[in-house]
């Protein structure tokens, strides 16, 4: 007897399932379904990282407090030499901590600005500039603090020199370089003064470019010169007014190397790299000669090689095309792709238009030390010391990588590499790239001389790499014998038949050979590197019970929240089986991995594409409609195939019309490419539209290539290679390298997705008919390509399972449809969480025989088809699988995890004076709680209350950008509206009208750009703060936000007089129950006792309801639950899923997998024998349920257990 687990994940759900074999019969032994929410914010079809959303708001709050800080250390500064208002140092503190803003009469009087009375910092800063004040006198004081004071406040932010990239660079400097030139032309040496004289004008002063330095920096120390201050004062002042925090280093966050434990990833800019990229790219070029004097296919010989390597060290050119290299070998228009149809003496392995990565840094050192750059440095370096030359290049390297101000880097190429001022400037000026190789400096030191020397492929240097540490030391320590073992395992690679019939795999032929050479042990045989090498979950041991358990997924190389969370639910649910004795280590595990697990950007890309897909089957729909009422998905599938052949029969070439192919009998049918005898699949890339007459008695099982008329029907699909090729080239003209931005960067490798998704259709398309075999196991390979999650999903499950196999959507979608539980070209179902466990059951009854089954199937069937044998039949799992698999749905319990965050509290590492971070004597990391929660309290938008014609109503203030029709209509002031309104009317939309400009005044240039608008469904929102000015008006004292969901609803009863119950119920937003539990916990320990924060007096708590939280509904009596089968209990279990502040509960089936805008409300008691309602509405006084975790558990099995 086998048991096999089969998993079915996904982004927000887990279907599992076990079975027990015996011999070849299955029996179902248990089942389920857990649904989670993602791992990632779905808001709008829009997906974010939860940690990019908090680290976005939490940047924020730093920049304001930052900005805060720096204000207050100057303001003491100033305040305590008298250039402001005196301030207390205790007002600052309470700003400080507090948020209580210094309101001092004269400190007020002394910010503000009146352009009346040319009360301005502008001018003050210009009268700085040009007036040697009298600082004797406190109003000229109060004039030079003010300036200094605006200088603060306008300093800007000094980039990182690393940051820019050439494009953001270019456009940066481009506007200093103006602003300059301005300047210049307008006889300013100073910022201040020029801006002044923009202000006397009117014209604007905002949205310029400006430099720290140039600008910022020369007017202070031109001011403080003017003014005579003291050196003392200039160094406090300019340490307050232009000191910025270092950025924090992100040297945690780089992945560690592939073969190197504990080795952190190599950064691209280093030029050992550089050179480990180029040699492995040179080394991979192979290319087919055709002259007098050569002949055959080949690798590039050394002098090809010293050729082309100068094309990789160009400073102009960070990636270049194939093509370059190409023409630099064969000569001008002698060359060509080798899968090309041309005649041409050299024919490469790379297409014309592939991009290449230069050496970048290597190129600009080589310019200013020459073409053997580092022995000059070796020679110049004063530091030098002993040191190897990798040493020195890694200290040229770490200056160039880690110094962040340009003026260092020239004191260091002068002082340390001797250069004068100019090469020195040229040093200062090199840029380094940002992103990191995937391996480590260590690696790739071992793996370049492989490369270099030997001239060896990527592959096969890694095989060797090594080698140092696998070779006893008598060996590699003496280099006659090092060299000749090298050569050995060389020779051994390169005659290695990868056909061979014991199917020794290459890894095992070089081991072999090493063990019986060398006597090489089995530990040290361990130590070779192997290309495909991943960072290995270790084995787990049994724990203090006896029990194996999963231990955590989280490694380095995984950085995909959405997967991470999907993994993190795995590892509960299954070791949850495994404590309970349902499976064991030797239980093989069959898995299968949800595409949209894939990262964000691929997600994106498929997500698109599929939408297209609907859409498209949408349009099909409706064109069929106008033919045939309700088309079925087999009439929308061969509408779409019609189109894809434009009209026609590829086989036939005949012209197909409408008709020909829907209703009954008709002349065209699907037919399959590869015939599924071959191991053709059913997806719409093996699927054309063919004459049924041709295929029954001409096609029947063959390959299109089999067919007398191939060239025919190859002429007829050239579209189909065209169309391939077409976006091949569009792809590969795709670059992320020039991407000024993370969002820039994303959209190019989101639109690179999507074009291979739709490259891979029609090249697969197009390829069927090529195929003149079928490769053994093509059926297995087909669909979607195991992606690297699936391969870290099964590492981490063999840490546990002995046999782990991956099972691809395709397959399981086609023994869906051989099983008879999805109908041939049907869409599956997805209303129902409950076809997950089904999924979940297919992959578990999904193994080799099965496969082999299969084929086997297809190939009589095909006799069957067009040779007149016997029909076939496909044997099921069990004889009432069909029967047993609907009845699924009738007794399954989903299993909803629900996180609750809010009680969760943040974190900070515990740090030293010096700012390290301190650990305990294990060294392990102390770690300090804070009090602000981990939740959402309130939505993000700020809101005002104005009153409205006796009536207080709630406006927020927007760009008008984003307006739509109904909030232009709720722009509060009248005037404006209009405005607007009338632009529309005369440029036909709201955003024709804000290109054209709309004007408050035109006359004097004074665009809209912002409006009020009240939101009129605001009727109670949350008083969240109150302003830092208070107004004397009540209302506006406040900052109002909105709710966004209520954390938990208390629901109290009591007998009356007559006996009846009387319930009363109390809602608790989120933001209400964190300033409840950050009380509890500053005062006592434990949870939180919720009725005493909210009792009502006579009245006892009975409810205590949380969204998210499951329940048993009942109508009479708590006991009646109880007394129920499966079958009916199922039909009474509901999932909260809102609460309202009127005390309507929301309640959602278990099983319903429909969004909730889908589901109609229906409101009204649960009633026994009711029809089924997916989506329940009740009054907290209708209520009646047993709660989760109250009166009884759920655990994430499904399995309950009653409490009390």
């Amino acid at each position: 007897m086998e048991r096999i687990l089969g998993i079915d994940t996904g982004t927000n759900s887990l279907g599992w399932a076990i079975v027990d074999k015996d011999e070849n019969q299955y029996h179902l032994v248990a089942k389920g379904t857990n649904i989670f929410s993602e791992g990632v914010k779905i808001e709008k079809g829009i997906e974010s990282s939860k940690a990019a959303e908090r680290t976005e708001h939490r940047s924020v709050r730093k920049h304001y407090w930052r900005r805060k800080i720096r204000k207050i250390r100057l303001l003491t500064i100033l305040s305590d030499n008298d250039l402001c208002p005196r301030l207390k140092h205790e007002q600052l503190r309470q700003w400080r901590l507090k948020k209580v803003y210094p309101t001092d009469d004269t400190f007020m009087e002394w910010q503000r600005t009146e352009d009346k009375a040319q009360v301005n910092p502008y001018k003050f800063r210009y009268i700085c500039l040009t007036q040697k004040l009298d600082l004797s006198d406190i109003t000229q004081r109060f004039i030079l603090g003010r300036a200094l004071y605006h200088l603060n406040q306008r300093r800007g932010f000094l980039s990182n020199r690393k940051e820019a990239t050439k494009e953001s660079e270019g456009t940066v400097k481009e506007g200093i370089s103006s602003l300059s030139k301005d300047m210049k032309d307008s006889g300013c040496e100073y910022l201040g003064e020029y801006f002044y004289q923009l202000y006397q004008q009117g014209k604007k002063i905002r949205n310029h470019y400006t430099a720290r330095k140039e600008h910022y920096l020369k007017e202070f120390k031109a001011i403080c010169s003017k003014q005579e201050l003291d050196d003392a004062l200039i160094e406090k002042l300019e340490k307050a007014i232009f000191d910025q925090r270092p950025l924090k280093s992100q040297k945690g966050q780089v992945g560690t190397c592939t073969f190197e434990k504990g080795k952190s990833r190599c950064p691209s800019s280093h030029p050992l790299y550089e050179d480990f990229r180029m040699y492995s790219f040179i080394n991979n070029i192979k290319v087919q000669v055709d002259t007098l004097y050569d002949k055959g296919e080949r690798s590039l010989t050394d002098e090809e090689k010293q050729l082309i390597i100068p094309l990789f060290k160009r400073k102009s050119k960070r990636t270049f095309p194939f093509e370059d290299i190409a023409k630099k070998i064969a000569g001008k228009n002698n060359y060509c792709y080798i899968k090309s149809n041309e005649e041409k003496a050299y024919k490469f392995n790379y297409q014309m238009d592939t991009q290449v990565s230069g050496s970048p840094v290597n190129a600009q050192l080589e310019e200013i030390f020459g073409e053997d750059w580092l022995s000059s440095v070796c020679e110049v370096y004063t530091l030098a010391n002993n040191k190897s030359r990798l040493q020195i290049m890694n200290d040229v390297w770490h200056v160039l990588f880690f110094y962040d101000d340009e003026d260092k880097l020239k004191e260091f190429a002068k002082d340390r590499l001797q250069l004068d001022d100019e090469l020195a400037e040229k040093f200062s000026k090199i840029s380094i790239p940002n992103d990191y190789a995937a391996l480590s400096l260590k690696a790739i030191r071992k793996i370049m001389p492989y490369l270099r020397d030997y001239g060896l492929i990527y592959s096969e240097a890694v095989f060797l790499a090594n080698l140092v540490d696998v070779l006893p030391q008598h060996v590699w320590g003496i280099k006659e014998m090092r060299e000749a073992a090298i050569e050995n395992v060389i020779d051994v690679m390169h005659s290695y038949d990868k056909n061979n019939i014991d199917g020794i795999t290459l890894e095992g032929c070089v081991k072999t050979f090493l063990k019986e050479r060398y006597q090489v042990s089995d530990d040290n045989l361990k130590k070779l590197y192997h290309p495909s090498m991943l960072d290995p979950y270790p084995r787990q041991r049994p724990n203090d019970e006896g029990v194996f358990q999963l231990g955590s997924p989280r490694i380095s190389s995984v950085k995909n929240p959405m997967a991470m969370h999907s993994l993190f639910r795995l590892r509960k649910v299954v070791n949850l089986m495994l404590k309970k004795g349902y499976i064991t280590p030797d239980t093989k595990v069959h898995i299968e991995f949800s595409r949209d697990l894939n990262d964000a950007n691929k997600r994106w890309a498929i997500q698109t594409w599929q939408r297209e897909n609907e859409k498209e089957r949408e349009r099909c729909r409706k064109e069929i409609e106008k033919y045939i009422a309700s088309p079925s998905d087999t009439d929308i599938l061969k509408y779409q195939l019609w189109e894809e052949q434009n009209h026609k029969c590829l086989y036939t070439g005949d012209e197909i019309r409408i008709t020909d192919f829907l209703g009954d009998n008709p002349k065209y049918d699907i037919e399959h490419t590869i015939p599924r005898s071959a191991g053709g699949d059913s997806t719409k890339m093996n699927l054309t539209l063919c004459s049924s007459r041709f295929n029954r008695d001409e096609k029947k099982t063959k390959l299109p290539a089999e067919l007398v008329n191939h060239d025919e029907i190859l002429e007829r699909i050239s579209n189909w290679k065209e169309k391939y090729e077409d976006i091949d080239k569009q792809i590969r003209k795709i670059s992320t390298k020039g991407a000024t931005s993370k969002e820039d960067k994303d959209s190019k490798i989101r639109r690179r997705h999507y074009l291979i998704l739709q490259r891979d259709y029609w090249r697969g398309k197009y390829q069927r008919f090529t195929m003149t075999e079928v490769p053994e196991g093509f059926s297995r390979r087909q669909g979607t390509d195991i992606s690297v999650i699936s391969r870290y999903a099964r590492m981490y499950l063999k840490s546990v399972f002995k046999q782990v196999y991956i099972v691809k959507g395709i397959a399981t979608s086609d023994f869906r449809k051989m099983w008879g539980i999805q109908d041939e070209y049907a869409k599956k179902e997805r209303v129902n969480h409950v076809h997950h466990c089904i999924d979940a059951i297919t992959i578990a009854c999904i193994g080799k025989a099965e496969y082999d089954k299969l084929a086997d199937y297809r190939h009589q069937y095909d006799d069957y088809l067009f040779q007149g044998k016997t029909k076939p039949t496909f044997d099921k799992p069990w004889p009432s699988f069909v029967i047993d698999i609907k009845h699924i749905q009738d007794e399954l319990l989903i299993a909803h995890y629900a996180k609750d965050n809010l009680e969760k509290f943040t974190k900070k590492n515990l740090r030293g004076k010096d700012g390290r971070i301190i650990r305990d004597k294990f060294g392990n990391k102390l770690q300090m709680k804070g009090d602000t929660s981990r939740n959402s309290l309130h939505n993000d938008k700020f809101y005002g209350a104005i009153n409205h014609e006796g009536e207080i109503k709630y406006v927020y203030r927007t760009n008008i950008e984003a307006l739509d029709a109904k909030s232009i209509g709720n722009i509060v002031d009248p005037t404006v509206r209009s405005i607007i309104e009338s632009a529309i009317a005369i440029h036909g939309s709201l955003k024709a009208a804000i290109n054209k400009g709309i004007w408050m005044n035109e006359e004097k240039h004074i665009p809209i750009k912002k409006v009020r608008v009240f939101r009129n469904d605001v009727k109670k929102p949350i008083e969240l703060k109150d302003q830092r000015d208070l107004s004397d008006k009540d209302y506006k004292q406040h900052y109002y936000v909105t709710n966004d969901g209520n954390y938990m609803m208390l629901i109290f009863s009591k007998l009356n007089n007559k006996g009846r119950e009387i319930r009363q119920h109390v809602v608790i937003n989120s933001l209400e129950a964190t300033e409840v539990i950050k009380s509890h916990k500053r005062s006592q320990v434990g949870k939180v006792v919720w009725e005493s924060y909210y009792s009502k007096e006579g009245f006892d708590l009975i409810y205590k309801l949380k969204s998210g939280t499951m329940i048993l509904l009942y109508e009479n009596n708590r006991d009646e639950v109880w007394d129920l089968d499966i079958r009916n209990l199922q039909k009474r279990l509901y999932i909260i899923t809102k609460m309202k502040y009127d005390g309507r509960i929301y309640m959602m089936h278990h099983q319903e997998a429909r969004e909730k805008k889908d589901l109609e409300e229906k409101s009204g008691s649960f009633k026994i024998n009711e029809d089924y309602r997916p989506l329940i509405v009740n009054s907290y006084n209708q209520f009646n349920a047993l709660v989760q975790d109250l009166d009884f558990e759920i655990n994430d099995l499904g399995e309950i257990r009653r409490l009390i």
